[in-house]
């Protein structure tokens, strides 16, 4: 068959022919005696042929020569090896005396030895044991026994357990090692566990570990039978019911025995099935009744949707929002209906095709499960109508499971025990991730990828491709990435849509990439070759055997063509020589065979395949070839493919340049996408000469905005590119501000600081600052956990001050910069301490920082509340405060004109500050000078519920000391504060009482219970004030007044501070007998000292009396206006 496009249409799929697959080798054997009774693949490249009562052992590595054979009891109709346990089961039939046959199922074990002139040993499995006096290992046969009549027979290659198809049933013989009671000799043997029994007779099983295939002439059904802990709890709880019913029955001596007795319990709640049911209406019925209700309920059964298969890793998303849409509540329930007969689940195998769980008696279960426990799955179900679809049976059934070579490797251990109480699962499948299953009908070929999660309801089916044969099928091998099919013509061979779990493991961790071909993209016919009378299809390590019967004679002949089957290496440099051979004629032929060849190669890498090639290297080249593809298309969405297909390829930047022709319409895009991402490497001069002469030419608006944002020219002197960003500049005369910030990069590189400061003063200061807020990477990095200010963020700090801050205010409100890392970032550059002018400049623009930002953020709760991202930064700010107290910024210091105008009204910067604190030292000591500027006293100010004088007056005339007192105190009535703040605040203020404000500082860090004793001893005539400030609550002002007259009366009447205390608790009580209703009035005095205060209490009942009776004139005149107004 000549290379050629041409399509072949069958049921409405299309083909791509194309000859690119090529066997290396041929060889042609005959078969000795009359063979062709059951054949299968042993171990590498052995064939096992049955013949008569022998199975005959060939290697077709050697030409399929004839190695040894082995004896049958009886006349072999089907061989199935296992790779665990190395043995082989056959189906052999005996011709029964009335006519008929009689069929068994067999294990010979050791049948690779040489059994010459040695006798065979028999045994039937779980019932008798080998013999005990011989350690030789000779042919043993252990017989399976059966209860009903064998129709196939299968194994699972990871297990070793054996399935038997017997009418409707399935039985499951588990494998197992047990050791001789006697001579503690290990031996082989089979336990019958479990019998599957389905709604039609099957004709043909798949077993892979708990995945479960069935298949008859109209029906398939793929399953998982799972253990299902709901189930479990079920059976126990019920089991637990069971045992109280029958004591209660006990203690009534009933004789009744009908499940009528169990109250609120019927027949149907008690089984598996039915309790299935049950949770499933608690679950989902109660919610979704309304729905089903509604005249405008979906039935999803009656829709057509196939899920679709696309490789690669998909990009995370962030957002975690769902919508639930009423129409379509329930929908698993139903299904994934893609057309009429298919099911792709999972769902409950009752709804579609009921399967039951029977576990034989006897066998030795771990954990010994009931059979309740277990529950079949509907992963995929098909059913044809002879009638409408007469594209009919359904056989070459294939269930291969997919594993995750790097889970398995990186958590085999504990992936091992995912499901240990399953007694399907092997030991060693912790890294299988799911399986693929194909079927056929004569005429199509259907592929379906399962991925497994550990809830089985989670599990998802994809369909991974269609297969049109050009000729009715007998049988199929599949390959990693081939499908071999033998038709009425000859041997087909198509290319295979690979698990997706196969792609994303070779695709670099930080890449999140779809890879296509889609799976309803057409499949590739790469391979067509004429054969006449082959009867079976066999696929080995490295061979694919064709037996073909020779009917001319008398006696029927066989022969074996053993096809040796090229390497991934060798199929991926033909698909590529034949493809670039269309490149110009059909563009999209070029491209699917790329796509082909890719997969073959990401394939064969997943599953290790042997190859005289450097298949990663092949796999670098074809993903450099797929990206010089999508540079030439002219979207986006393909030149990004491109960029991902090169970061595979590991091409360097130059490379890809070189690679592409200038008028290539995706090269400065890619280009672009490269140079930017992460991982790229630093370029070296020879390869950043290369790329920036490129951009020279073609795109050299694009240089200032790659040298801003690209780590690729660290190495790079950049004489080049301060060539090309002056020439940009001179093209205009408003300067771009993405040039302006790259020349001074480049100015910065080359060590001219000084230039830096006169280039960025070209630009205004709003563009200067969103250009720096566009580009923030260049002002800091972050490297283990440090931050560290760059060089161009010094600059800014020494020239542009006011750009500095906004930039860096504004990243850290963004959250891309925490305030503590800023702080240490900026301590690590610029110490800070309490003496010395030119560290007193580095404090106080730190200081201004900080309050600029507060000033910004202090009320943002969402900032606030994060105390672990600027306790760092208060700390910080509480020293400096608490060193100006001390006098370490006098007025000769360096403060910014500006910002310290603006300073004078930041008082209450982060939180009010209390009014109290007025009246405490140092604004009590300043009265006389506060009311020379006033005109009133403090006392008048208080009496007249204003404002304290300090609050009214702190503008220019205050010294720098005393607003760094106001602006602390304000720090410390905030929550700001950390308690170590706090504790270091009081520390200050009591080893220091002669400090500006050391009394009112002390306060504010005091516990709430030693504030009221402090200001009760120390400044009674504040108390009243305090009080107000303070407290809230009756019980607050209760203690207050009990703490106050208890002082007082301790006092002896010679104590010239008694008076004092007399007039302030007048002064309290006062104030209570006007805001206090009169119930918390005489709650808060003692009862002791009602009579005592009876004048007080008396006013308080005259205000009370007052209020109520203006409450009712005021509510009696809006009645009177209001029946005036009708």
């Amino acid at each position: 068959m000549a290379d050629s496009n041409s399509i072949n249409q069958h049921h409405s799929k299309m083909v791509r022919v194309i000859s690119v697959h090529h066997f290396t080798r041929q060889d042609v054997a005959g078969l000795e005696r009359s063979g062709g009774r059951g054949v299968t693949r042993g171990k590498d490249d052995i064939l096992l042929v049955g013949g008569e009562h022998t199975v005959d052992i060939r290697d077709l590595k050697l030409g399929g020569v004839l190695q040894g054979s082995f004896p049958t009891v009886d006349l072999v109709q089907q061989l199935v090896y296992c790779e665990t346990g190395n043995f082989v089961v056959t189906l052999e039939t005996k011709p029964a005396r009335h006519g008929g046959d009689h069929k068994y199922v067999r294990v010979y074990l050791n049948w690779d030895h040489d059994n010459t002139n040695q006798p065979m040993r028999a045994r039937i499995a779980g019932r008798v044991t080998p013999s005990s006096q011989s350690n030789e290992a000779n042919l043993e046969m252990v017989e399976i026994p059966l209860r009903k009549p064998a129709e196939f027979v299968t194994c699972c290659q990871s297990t070793g357990n054996v399935a038997v198809a017997c009418g409707i049933s399935v039985t499951i013989f588990r494998f197992c090692q047990k050791t001789h009671d006697i001579s503690k000799i290990k031996f082989i043997d089979f336990e019958e566990f479990m019998e599957l029994d389905m709604s039609f007779i099957v004709k043909e099983v798949a077993v892979s570990e708990d995945l479960i295939g069935c298949v008859s002439e109209s029906e398939a059904h793929i399953f998982q039978v799972t253990v299902n802990s709901n189930l479990l709890k079920g059976n126990s709880e019920e089991k637990d019911n069971k045992v109280e019913e029958k004591r209660s029955k006990s203690r009534s001596k009933s004789k009744t025995r009908s499940a009528s007795r169990s109250p609120g319990r019927s027949v149907e709640s008690l089984s598996s099935a039915g309790m299935l049911r049950n949770q499933q209406l608690n679950h989902n019925e109660e919610s979704l009744v309304y729905v089903r209700d509604a005249e405008d309920y979906v039935d999803l059964s009656e829709l057509n949707w196939v899920p679709t298969l696309s490789y690669g890793r998909k990009r995370q998303n962030d957002d975690s929002r769902f919508l639930l849409f009423p129409s379509l509540v329930g929908a698993a329930q139903c299904g994934t209906v893609s057309e009429p007969g298919e099911v792709i689940g999972p769902v409950s195998s009752s709804q579609w095709s009921a399967v039951r769980v029977k576990i034989v008696g006897g066998a030795s279960t771990p954990g010994k499960l009931p059979a309740s426990a277990f529950e079949a799955v509907t992963l995929i179900h098909r059913r044809a109508d002879h009638t409408t679809d007469p594209d009919i049976p359904f056989s070459n059934l294939r269930l291969t499971p997919v594993y995750d070579s790097q889970l398995s490797k990186k958590d085999g251990q504990q992936s091992t025990s995912r499901r240990p109480s399953h007694p399907l699962v092997g030991c060693g499948s912790g890294g299988r991730v799911g399986a693929s299953v194909f079927l056929t009908t004569p005429h199509v070929g259907q592929l379906y990828h399962i991925t497994l999660s550990q809830n089985a309801y989670g599990s998802s089916v994809v369909r991974g491709g269609v297969f049109s044969y050009t000729a009715p099928v007998y049988s199929v091998a599949l390959e990693s990435s081939l499908l071999h099919a033998l038709t009425l013509t000859g041997l087909e061979t198509y290319t295979m849509r690979p698990h997706p779990v196969v792609v994303v493991s070779h695709l670099p961790e930080e890449l999140n990439m779809i890879v296509p071909p889609h799976w309803e993209e057409t499949v590739c016919l790469v391979g067509l070759r004429p054969f006449l009378n082959v009867e079976t299809l066999t696929l080995t390590d490295s061979c694919l055997a064709l037996l073909a019967a020779n009917n001319e004679g008398g006696d029927k002949a066989h022969t074996v063509y053993s096809l040796h089957l090229p390497s991934a290496g060798s199929l991926y440099k033909e698909m590529v020589r034949v493809g670039r051979t269309h490149r110009s004629a059909s563009p999209s032929t070029y491209l699917h065979l790329l796509l082909e060849a890719h997969l073959v190669l990401t394939t064969a890498l997943h599953h290790n395949l042997p190859s005289e090639e450097d298949l990663y290297s092949l796999l670098q080249d074809s993903s450099a070839l797929l990206g010089d593809y999508y540079a030439m298309c002219e979207t986006e969405g393909e030149w990004q493919q491109a960029t991902q297909y090169y970061q595979v390829s590991s091409l360097t930047p130059d490379a890809v340049v070189e690679r592409l022709e200038p008028q290539c319409p995706g090269l400065v895009p890619v280009l672009e996408s490269l140079l930017l991402h992460p991982s790229t490497p630093t370029l070296t001069p020879a390869q950043a000469n290369c790329v920036l002469e490129m951009l020279e030419k073609i795109a050299p608006y694009k240089v200032s905005t790659i040298i801003l944002k690209s780590n690729c020219f660290k190495e790079y002197k950049k004489d080049k590119v301060l060539g090309i960003i002056k020439q940009e500049l001179s093209k205009s005369s408003e300067p771009r501000p993405t040039d302006v910030l790259a020349l001074a990069l480049v100015f910065l590189d080359r060590g001219s600081a000084e230039q830096v400061s006169t280039v960025v003063a070209s630009l205004r200061a709003y563009q200067l600052v969103m250009v720096l807020l566009q580009y923030s990477g260049l002002l800091f990095t972050t490297q283990e956990g440090t931050t560290r200010l760059s060089p161009l963020a010094q600059v800014l700090v020494e020239h542009k001050k006011e750009v500095f801050t906004e930039v860096f205010v504004s990243l850290i409100g963004e959250g891309k910069l925490s305030l503590n890392d800023f702080v240490d970032a900026f301590i690590a550059v610029y110490p800070i301490v309490s003496c010395g002018p030119e560290c007193n400049t580095h404090s106080l623009w730190l200081r201004d920082f900080l309050e600029k930002f507060f000033l910004e953020y202090a009320h943002n709760h969402v900032i606030t509340e994060q105390r672990d991202r600027y306790d760092r930064a208060i700390t910080v700010l509480v020293s400096l405060y608490l060193a100006s107290l001390m006098g370490a910024f006098g007025d000769k210091s360096k403060e910014d004109p500006n910002w310290s105008d603006q300073r004078a009204g930041l008082e209450e910067l982060y939180a009010p500050r209390p009014m109290f604190l007025g009246l405490l030292p140092p604004f009590s000591q300043e009265q006389s000078v506060i009311r020379g500027q006033v005109g009133e006293t403090a006392e008048e100010s208080c009496a007249g519920g204003k404002t304290p004088p300090e609050a009214e007056e702190v503008g220019r005339n205050l010294s720098s000391s005393l607003l760094h007192l106001l602006v602390l105190q304000s720090l410390l009535s905030s929550d700001l504060p950390s308690a170590e703040d706090r504790s270091n605040v009081l520390k200050f203020a009591t080893s220091n009482p002669t400090a500006l404000g050391a009394q009112s500082l002390r306060v504010l860090c005091l516990e709430p219970s030693q504030q009221l004793e402090y200001v009760l001893q120390e400044f009674p005539h504040a108390l009243l004030q305090f009080g107000k400030d303070m407290y809230e609550s009756p019980a607050e002002w209760e203690d207050l007044v009990a703490k106050l007259i208890s002082h007082k009366s301790s006092l002896p009447e010679s104590d010239p501070s008694l008076q004092v205390y007399s007039d302030v608790l007048s002064d309290v009580l006062g104030e209570l007998v006007v805001s206090a209703p009169l119930d918390v009035f005489l709650r808060v005095l003692p009862t002791s000292r009602h009579e005592e205060f009876r004048g007080h209490i008396r006013q308080c009942h005259s205000a009370a009396l007052a209020l109520h009776l203006r409450t009712s004139l005021m509510t009696y005149a809006h009645s009177v206006l209001a029946q005036m107004s009708k």
